[in-house]
């Protein structure tokens, strides 16, 4: 709850200076979405910045129309976002959220959490896309004794794909089910947006 009233302060503070701003600097979806709407009462805004990558949070169309600039700090977030993605393995993995419901409410069955907790060891995991993000996940999931495959249009040069300790699969249809966990790590575009995995 106090995070939501953090976002809606922030929001407010947003809308009682975007008639003034040049610049809004934003991450993706905060501190608010960028619509048409905050675009056309932005009057003298010029630049739309995002501070990391991707633009779904902003209404391009409309900033294309108001003649604005709409720019990416690529790069800015990798580390953040690959931390962020093993962790989520390891919560899915470990079956954790039902361990803290559990433990936030004062009960105690460990029976219950274990039968759906893995370990990532010996899994298979897989990552679709092996860009900056892709790369780093890949390097982080090495010590946990996972087999790794990357699938990509790319295929990194061998001496990093032999650091790594991930084998390059060309085939997504093929790589899929050999996979414990998968990671989509790509932009999201009109070529990746409905990703077709045939079986």
């Amino acid at each position: 709850q106090k995070t939501n009233q953090s976002c809606t302060l922030i929001a407010t503070e947003l809308e009682k200076h975007i008639a003034d701003a040049h610049v809004l600097i934003t991450t993706p979806f905060h501190p608010a979405y960028v619509s048409a709407d905050r675009i056309r009462r932005g009057k003298n805004l010029e630049l739309l910045l995002t501070a990391g990558i991707g633009s779904d949070h902003i209404e391009l169309p409309a900033a294309a129309a108001a003649g604005l600039t709409v720019a990416e700090v690529t790069g800015s977030n990798t580390v953040s976002v690959a931390e962020d993605q093993l962790m989520r393995i390891l919560v899915l993995m470990r079956n954790f959220l039902p361990g803290h419901h559990q433990a936030i409410s004062g009960e105690w069955d460990l029976a219950g959490i274990a039968h759906r907790a893995y370990d990532l060891e010996g899994k298979t995991v897989g990552t679709v896309g092996a860009g900056r993000i892709g790369k780093l996940l890949l390097q982080r999931l090495k010590p946990f004794g996972c087999n790794l495959l990357y699938h990509d249009r790319l295929r990194v040069d061998a001496a990093l794909e032999e650091e790594l300790g991930a084998a390059f699969e060309e085939d997504l249809d093929a790589m899929l089910p050999k996979c414990d966990v998968v990671v989509l790590n790509m932009p999201l575009t009109e070529k990746t947006k409905y990703l077709n995995y045939k079986n």
